[in-house]
């Protein structure tokens, strides 16, 4: 279970790092995001194969804030391509939380399984959900050597909308967030103030209704790594 973001929610407070401390006041430049998860499956490769980074989730996340609420926009969306068991085998899931504005609420799910695609959506059909990734780059640390994608290119089409986000990041908006395991490590490469064009045009008119570029994007990139687990203590 993937429990979202709040929408247009305000946020206060200060973050303290080593010495330097950072004042955070409540008002319409900065917006709080939250997500938790529980009873979550990590992507992993058939059990045939070694960890690979193709079976992977990735995260999405933009925001604009406005003075007038009501014109407030935010889009979080999720991926995932996992093995499943041996009914099911591979599956490929997908979902995303469109917010135009206060009145327009699109909704997008899609799962692939068996070579067949299911998909459900909130204005008429879904036409593409698309995640192109490009770029790629080493990263060494103390666990070894990982690839991940420093450009993620998202698509997405209903009837009444043609959405791309273009995630364009650097290394250094990445930590590293590791999950071990008994047998395996899976590594999330979470990416922050991430520069993102984002351009919405509306279908029936041709119109477009964004197109600009902010500062602030969000996007993850995890998989299993292939490293030895030391043993469990005693």
């Amino acid at each position: 279970m993937w429990n979202t973001y709040s929408h247009a929610a305000e946020i206060e407070g200060k973050v303290k790092i080593g010495g330097a401390e950072f004042i955070v006041e409540k008002g319409n430049t900065t917006r709080a995001y939250g997500d938790s998860n529980w009873g979550e499956m990590m992507p992993s490769s058939p059990p045939e194969q070694k960890p690979s980074a193709k079976y992977a989730w990735g995260w999405y996340y933009l925001n604009i804030p406005s003075d007038d609420k009501s014109q407030e926009l935010s889009i979080i969306a999720g991926t995932g391509l996992s093995y499943a068991d041996a009914l099911l085998r591979t599956m490929d899931g997908r979902f995303c939380d469109i917010r135009l504005d206060g009145k327009t609420h699109v909704e997008l799910r899609m799962i692939q399984v068996w070579e067949l695609t299911f998909d459900s959506c909130n204005d008429g059909n879904l036409y593409r959900f698309d995640v192109e990734r490009s770029n790629w780059t080493n990263i060494t640390d103390s666990f070894g050597n990982a690839t991940i994608p420093l450009r993620q290119l998202v698509t997405l089409e209903s009837d009444s909308y043609l959405i791309t986000m273009d995630f364009n990041s650097i290394i250094t908006n990445y930590n590293r967030l590791l999950f071990p395991f008994t047998d395996y490590v899976f590594s999330d490469f979470e990416g922050l103030g991430v520069s993102t064009n984002l351009l919405i045009i509306e279908k029936k008119t041709g119109k477009t209704l964004r197109n600009e570029t902010v500062k602030s994007g969000g996007l993850e990139y995890g998989y299993r790594f292939d490293v030895v687990v030391p043993p469990l203590p005693k």
